[in-house]
């Protein structure tokens, strides 16, 4: 199983590389976090106005308690959600990116493959009993996010799981502000029912948790896409606090890391993205059929 935490630990790799970040551990577990953190290890390193990143929470640091290992927080900060949180752990101290903002931008990545120009989606389907006498099927609620029908056939009577493909030219899909519906133009025996097959976007997850195949519909070869991404995203984000004037030089000369470092790394990136998307649609056309009209 791909979780989105798994996704959030690729970004930070592929961004950073073997960076390390300096660490700390939750020593009490809260259902949410009021204005105070108990930390397992020594607090000295942390000071006021330094971010703590601890899951989806994000936390400005307003005081420290060195002898009890305290540290007294501002939660929810940039939105961030107020979530519980378990002895054990991981805390980021002031980190290059916070587990919310990969979480954030890997769901807008991953909404994105489903737009036209990476053309990605993934397969739904519902069921329906024949209608002998209209043939029409109307689109439930739960098909919604219906992009375009992909197949429509139709279980043989009298067997469990045969079924016979109908040709696009047999069915037509109407919809408009008051219509949501499918047309079959072909008559299908009664005492059996129809499955339509269509092609959906990708959903966004809810939590780190959450299993990016099974909840978002990615294919399990589409998993190391969305980091890519993000990625990229990073990578131009650093070179645009480099130049910025009130940041702070870095203390390498100018020579030795070129201005432009960064956005040719992300420029790599996006050419490596658009390979994966274009692999991943290939994939798609090769395996799935096009049922056209006979």
């Amino acid at each position: 199983m791909t979780t989105m935490a798994d996704l959030v630990g690729d970004v930070r790799r592929m961004t950073y590389g073997s960076m390390s970040e300096k660490i700390n551990l939750v020593a009490t577990s809260a259902s949410a976090i009021v204005d105070e953190v108990d930390l397992e290890l020594d607090v000295t390193g942390i000071n006021e106005g330094m971010i703590l990143s601890s899951g989806l929470n994000v936390w400005y640091v307003k005081g420290v308690s060195v002898n009890d290992r305290k540290v007294f927080v501002v939660p929810g900060i940039d939105n961030s959600p107020n979530s519980g949180v378990s002895v054990g752990d991981m805390v980021f101290v002031r980190p290059r990116m916070t587990d919310w903002y990969a979480f954030n931008m890997l769901n807008d990545e991953i909404r994105a493959l489903s737009a036209p120009t990476n053309g990605l989606y993934q397969l739904k389907s519902w069921r329906a009993d024949v209608d002998p006498t209209y043939q029409s099927y109307d689109v439930p609620v739960a098909a919604s996010d219906l992009l375009s029908l992909h197949r429509v056939r139709y279980r043989l009577p009298g067997t469990p799981d045969v079924y016979v493909d109908l040709p696009s030219v047999a069915w037509r899909w109407h919809t408009g502000t008051d219509t949501n519906r499918v047309q079959l133009l072909r008559n299908i025996p009664v005492g059996t029912e129809v499955e339509f097959v269509y092609k959906a976007p990708f959903s966004a997850a809810a939590s780190l948790s959450d299993d990016v195949v099974a909840t978002c519909g990615l294919a399990p070869t589409m998993t190391d896409i969305p980091p890519l991404g993000v990625a990229m995203m990073l990578l131009q984000t650093t070179e645009s606090r480099r130049v910025q004037v009130q940041t702070q030089g870095d203390a390498r000369r100018a020579e030795e890391v070129p201005a432009t470092a960064n956005s040719n790394a992300a420029s790599q990136l996006r050419r490596l993205y658009r390979e994966r998307v274009q692999d991943e649609y290939a994939r798609l056309t090769a395996r799935l059929p096009i049922f056209m009209g006979r």
